[in-house]
């Protein structure tokens, strides 16, 4: 193993406060709940960050752990030197001793490669950049936070939109009322044609008249 139990969950601990960092401090009970961690053996492992300077930790009722500046810009390979001393990249994948060029394992030299990649993985990025990657799962604690936080500031937002809604509605009838007005003016037009219709009858007697005239 690159390192041991110890070092394992220092890098889930220290991983999982930085992804759930909002100012405010993390209790030991809830970093191991949210891991499945053993909460008093996770307990000395923060007070030992702590001491070194990659946890801030206050004691008291709202005490707990957050993420320090030294923690937040420091790699796993020097958060694992804390715990368990600097990280052995010349082990032998197979266990034996010596493995070397000139007594190779099976493994050496593909091993040699995948052990360069993984000294540059743990040297490269600190714990605060690693923890945005964090998925989603890992996130529970500010996740929650932002959910309560949310909850408590709809209520007047829902209010002011129900005034809004009811203020409306006298203006829709209104225009529901101009509907009758419109079918008055309909039924007046076909009532005033009637009459005009009945003027040619008129004109019949005036062309009797005029054909008696020439036969006298």
């Amino acid at each position: 193993m690159l390192y041991s139990k110890t070092a394992q969950y220092s890098i889930q601990s220290m991983l999982f406060i930085a992804a759930n960092n909002m100012g405010q401090n993390i209790l030991v009970r809830d970093v191991a709940k949210e891991l499945g961690l053993p909460s008093s053996f996770l307990s000395k492992i923060l007070q030992t960050l702590s001491r070194y300077g990659f946890l801030n930790s206050v004691k008291g009722p709202k005490g707990g752990f957050s993420l320090s500046e030294k923690g937040a810009d420091s790699t796993i390979a020097e958060l694992v030197a804390v715990v368990d001393g600097p990280m052995n990249f010349d082990m032998c994948l197979a266990g034996f001793s010596p493995c070397s060029e000139e007594n190779a394992c099976p493994f050496h030299h593909e091993w040699q490669r995948i052990r360069e990649e993984i000294r540059t993985l743990v040297n490269s990025k600190a714990i605060v950049d690693l923890a945005e990657e964090m998925p989603v799962r890992y996130r529970t604690l500010i996740a929650g936070l932002m959910a309560s936080e949310q909850r408590a500031k709809p209520a007047p937002a829902k209010k002011a939109a129900t005034k809004k809604a009811t203020a409306k509605k006298p203006a829709a009838k209104k225009a529901a009322a101009k509907k009758p007005a419109a079918k008055k003016s309909a039924t007046k037009k076909p009532a005033a044609k009637k009459p005009a219709a009945k003027k040619p009858a008129a004109k019949k007697p005036a062309a009797k008249k005029s054909a008696t005239g020439k036969k006298k």
